[in-house]
């Protein structure tokens, strides 16, 4: 009998596990991203783990100023068009094609203009760095049309809702860079340059892969372009200001810091944002799906889900990082050595900032499921014009602590903006915000459901 009750135990369990990952509603499609990005985010940890102990404070500094200007410049260039490509691919199913491929040429401009740009500006910004730096900075340009590329068919899956091929792209960018790490390591020829190549070599194949699966999907339509390009860049210039204001405010402490410190505290700070970006998983994740799932939504329905996954999120991430607080020191003793002992100050305000900003970002979906993107514009604004002067007030006096204070009091201030522009947009009451015991039945329907579709109100 024992047996047979182990038996149905299993089974039970088995078959649980199978309706959470087989499901295609937001619950199941966000778990099943939020697992691959665990995943990646081990990877990533390791492979930070490995440069860090191999390369030093110093050498690690030397790595992140060498491909900063390349991944930053990728991010800021995107000129919105992956996010129109996804929202229009959602309203007008019927234009994928014409979508696709006019994006495609847009991205390519946009990648060419990135590239001649940080070659030119490099030289100038970090005129104070060593010429390999430099020389180093430049030659890794040549990555950032790939990495424009890779974020626009990221947009196309998401769109399309493949979430596997968008997930499978996602993860494969950094097991390759680790595999790499490892190999280099092995044989002894790791330093700075050598790092910065496997951090962006691998965007080519990948971004060639996905490619090729987008021109097996589409044939060749530009008929439309102007027409249809117009309908990209003008949906994609209201939501740049996001990207580039979201990537400014993910990588103007270290723009700014580059020329504020020496390499070996910088490399102690980069260690430090490296590992708290771990908690920011859940926000991302979540974002990945619910930005698709939401803009096919009206806009009471897409304002309603968006609320209910910040809550249930927000909490989630408050929990883990807490948690995460604790064992600082023991993880970055184990992970990174002692020799960065004195980056977990840095990485605890650092941590609070992520939970803070990523909680935000998960609210402003709502906006961006409704076509107003002009407000999440904002919200990041709000950040950067903060951060830039609590930046050099800051780190003279506090070195990278300072630098984690400067990025945690605009992200309070960014979520008090989305919470008010939301109670005024949706008419909300504060306690909506509270999170509910409504809440986690949601969560329980959605979990048990073998789609994954509950009610968005929860009614």
């Amino acid at each position: 009998m024992a047996e047979i009750r182990l038996s149905a135990s299993v089974k039970r369990v088995t078959s649980s596990f199978t309706r959470l990952f087989s499901g295609k509603g937001l619950i199941n499609e966000t778990i099943k991203t939020m697992s691959i990005s665990m995943v990646i985010l081990v990877v990533n940890m390791a492979t930070g783990m490995l440069t860090a102990r191999l390369l030093g404070p110093e050498g690690r500094g030397m790595l992140t100023a060498m491909i900063l200007w390349p991944q930053f410049l990728a991010f800021a260039g995107t000129f919105g068009i992956h996010a129109a490509l996804l929202f229009h691919m959602k309203k007008s199913p019927d234009e994928e094609a014409e979508l696709y491929y006019s994006a495609l040429v847009l991205t390519v401009i946009a990648g060419v203009v990135a590239l001649i740009a940080g070659y030119w500006f490099i030289p100038l910004w970090m005129a104070e760095q060593s010429q390999e730096i430099i020389r180093s900075g430049q030659w890794f340009m040549a990555s950032t049309p790939f990495i424009l590329l890779f974020f626009m068919h990221n947009a196309l899956f998401r769109g399309r809702e493949e979430f596997h091929l968008f997930n499978r792209m996602r993860y494969l960018v950094p097991v390759l860079s680790l595999a790499a790490i490892v190999l280099l390591a092995g044989l002894g020829q790791l330093t700075p340059f050598i790092a910065g190549i496997t951090y962006l070599a691998p965007y080519i194949p990948v971004t060639l892969f996905a490619m090729i699966r987008a021109f097996k999907l589409y044939r060749p339509n530009l008929g439309k372009f102007r027409v249809v390009a117009r309908k990209i860049m003008r949906y994609g210039f209201g939501s740049y200001g996001i990207d580039l204001l979201g990537n400014l405010i993910l990588y103007i402490d270290q723009i700014i810091l580059v020329t504020l410190l020496a390499p070996g505290p910088f490399g102690l700070y980069v260690v430090a944002v490296s590992l708290s970006r771990m908690v920011n998983v859940f926000s991302a994740s979540i974002n990945m799906v619910l930005f698709p799932k939401a803009s096919g939504l009206e806009n009471k329905e897409a304002a309603a889900l968006s609320l209910r996954i910040f809550k249930i999120s927000t909490g989630i991430a408050i929990i883990c990082s807490l948690v995460i607080m604790l064992a600082a020191p023991l993880v970055i003793r184990v992970l990174y050595g002692s020799q960065f002992v004195d980056s977990i100050p840095v990485f605890r305000l650092l941590l609070l900032e992520v939970v803070i900003g990523g909680a935000a970002l998960v609210l402003a979906q709502s906006f961006m499921a409704i076509g107003k993107p002009f407000i999440v514009t904002i919200t990041q604004a709000i950040g950067v014009v903060l951060v830039i002067p609590l930046l050099y007030k800051l780190v003279p006096i506090y070195g990278p602590l300072g630098a984690a204070m400067a990025l945690l009091i605009p992200s309070f201030i960014r979520l008090i903006y989305v919470i008010v522009s939301f109670q005024r947009k949706f008419g909300a009451g504060i306690r909506s915000f509270l999170l509910t015991g409504e809440d986690i039945v949601w969560v329980k329907k959605a979990l048990i459901s073998r789609k994954g579709k509950v009610k968005v109100s929860g009614e």
